[in-house]
């Protein structure tokens, strides 16, 4: 079937929950947390950071900044624009808008996302999950995990996935005819930099994601499937928004 199939699952929530506490021998990079002025005894700084992303370490532990692991505040919210989902078979679904939020959980996890477009369709035939409006999807509860994409570039990415990575991310209607969507979704993230907002940017080509695993592991992807057939690979590309209620950063050096 040649026909788009566009839904923007996006993934809401990449920022985590921790102990309020300095970095120990056990934290392990990527992790979330905030980068804070260290206290001061007398004249000095007690950090183990000299700089304001807490990248540079103090040997001697006089540094300005200080690591905290985690987020004092938990919630976060996500909005996006189009968003769009194509099989390497070529079946689209089309969402106008997506907005989400979730919670935090440790130093590299997030819970109890709920992801919800608006005005989706197939070929002009609006789409909805069960007891939502003409028009509307809603995901099932989703989580997921921060990790390396590249280590030795330091480049971090995020895997978004159905809680427990079992079921379905989202099962959907069509004028009668069913779809379902599996598996897991990958996007690329900043890191080493204390955020307030920022863009996640989801891309695929031709149902292939950009970002298909961690560095090291096997392909983490999505699949779908129209009406009972087979289940064939497919790739997201949305554009959203990450909200937090503080500023937070994903350090992949600590």
């Amino acid at each position: 079937m040649k026909r788009l199939m566009r839904i923007g699952l996006c993934a809401g929530a990449l920022l985590v929950l921790g102990a309020l506490g300095t970095t120990s021998a056990s934290a392990t990079a990527p992790e979330f947390g905030r980068c804070l002025k260290a206290e001061k005894v007398g004249k000095e700084y007690t950090g183990g950071y000299t700089n304001s992303s807490c990248t540079t370490v103090s040997g001697s532990k006089t540094g300005k900044y200080e690591w905290f692991p985690g987020a004092a505040k938990v919630k976060q919210t996500t909005k996006g624009g189009k968003g769009v989902l194509e099989t390497v078979t070529k079946l689209t679904v089309e969402c106008q808008s997506e907005s989400s939020v979730g919670e935090y959980s440790g130093t590299k996890e997030v819970k109890n996302i709920v992801v919800t477009f608006k005005g989706c369709e197939v070929a002009g035939t609006k789409c909805s999950t069960a007891n939502s409006e003409e028009g509307e999807l809603v995901t099932k509860t989703l989580e997921g995990v921060v990790g390396f994409e590249n280590k030795a570039a330091k480049k971090t990415a995020f895997d978004l996935y159905p809680q427990g990575k079992t079921g379905f991310f989202i099962e959907f209607a069509c004028s009668g005819l069913s779809f379902a969507v599996r598996g897991s979704v990958l996007v690329p993230i900043k890191s080493d930099k204390m955020l307030l907002s920022g863009p996640l940017k989801y891309k695929a080509v031709k149902g292939k994601q950009q970002v298909e695993h961690f560095e090291g592991m096997p392909n983490d992807i999505l699949e779908s499937t129209y009406h009972g057939l087979p289940y064939a690979q497919s790739g997201q590309t949305i554009t959203t928004t990450l909200t937090n209620e503080e500023k937070l950063e994903l350090n992949a050096v600590v």
